[in-house]
């Protein structure tokens, strides 16, 4: 029965079920907690580095000549406590590759617990190359105090070409060439002279014939315009007397008063140019005061080209010719 008895017991303690004993939580909450400290970790150090959130390039790549300005505009969110070290940043005029740096702008605002830079850089292109060239502007190394620098990248850009580098000589290539034919002138040149001469004599013509203004008084005294007024009297006896008339007109007109057949001496002393027609002068007051009072008219035609005669060299004397 004692063998029976063991084997039931044995069964018994084999068949109960054994007191499972409760896991441990610092073995079953250990990855989270790990993964939990890791993301706290990752995101504190996230905040606490400097980001370059935006970067603006030039509009065009290719195409850039000699002169022209490029400019790059770069976005930088930084935490409060780092402050940018404004003493690294590249000089204004520092040239590189034939690229100038001509403007530096900085400028910053908040932004939640971060500040926010804004960095203008502008640039100039000195290079030139005679066949298109592949540039570019430089990298930018940013520094904050408390970070690391911030590395810009650079950016590359194609530089047209100026000039070729190897130019030709114009002279071999130019086309032989003929002086003009030179037009003969000479038959124009002289029908031109010729045409001015004439032109001008017959305005000095005119000019003397019909001038009649006070600035031109050699040319229109009194016995050039008894002169004028005989030559257009016909041969009549009422013409003769028209002539004697006329011209004591023009010897009282230089005499300043009526002039006799007895004023003649004086006339001719106040007016000595007269003096070398002194015998006409006397001649035609004789004949003048016979056809005038005595009725006493010669032959007409003879009579008036006497007046004419000596009108015209009385003319010539008060012209001073």
């Amino acid at each position: 029965m004692k063998p029976f008895f063991s084997m039931c017991l044995i069964s018994l303690i084999c068949l109960t079920p054994a007191k499972a004993e409760p896991p441990v939580a610092e073995n079953v909450a250990s990855p989270q907690a790990a993964s939990s400290t890791e993301n706290q970790a990752k995101t504190q150090t996230k905040t606490q580095t400097v980001q370059l959130v935006h970067i603006q390039n030039p509009p065009h790549y290719a195409g850039i000549q000699l002169g022209d300005v490029l400019q790059r505009r770069f976005t930088l969110s930084a935490p409060a406590t780092f402050t940018l070290d404004s003493s690294k940043l590249p000089l204004k005029g520092l040239q590189r590759n034939g690229v100038e740096l001509r403007q530096v702008q900085v400028t910053q605002a908040p932004q939640g617990g971060n500040i926010r830079y804004t960095l203008a850089f502008e640039y100039q292109v000195f290079a030139s190359s005679g066949q298109p060239v592949q540039l570019h502007l430089p990298a930018e190394q940013i520094v904050f105090s408390g970070s690391g620098p911030v590395t810009i990248p650079a950016w590359r850009f194609w530089l047209m070409a100026q000039l070729p580098d190897r130019l030709q000589p114009a002279k071999p290539t130019l086309l032989g060439q003929r002086p003009p034919q030179f037009l003969e002138t000479k038959t124009i040149s002289q029908g031109l002279v010729a045409s001015l001469a004439l032109t001008l004599l017959g305005g000095l013509l005119l000019l003397y014939r019909n001038a009649s203004w006070a600035w031109l008084p050699m040319l229109n005294g009194p016995f050039a315009q008894a002169y004028r007024r005989l030559q257009r009297l016909p041969a009549t006896p009422e013409c003769a007397t028209r002539a004697s008339l006329l011209m004591q007109q023009a010897f009282n007109q230089h005499f300043g008063q009526q002039m006799l057949a007895s004023h003649v001496p004086a006339f001719l002393a106040l007016k000595p140019t007269f003096n070398a027609y002194a015998a006409q002068i006397q001649q035609f007051y004789a004949q003048a005061n016979r056809v005038l009072y005595d009725g006493q008219v010669p032959a007409v035609t003879d009579y008036l080209q006497q007046c004419k005669a000596l009108t015209r060299q009385l003319r010539s004397c008060e012209r001073g010719v």
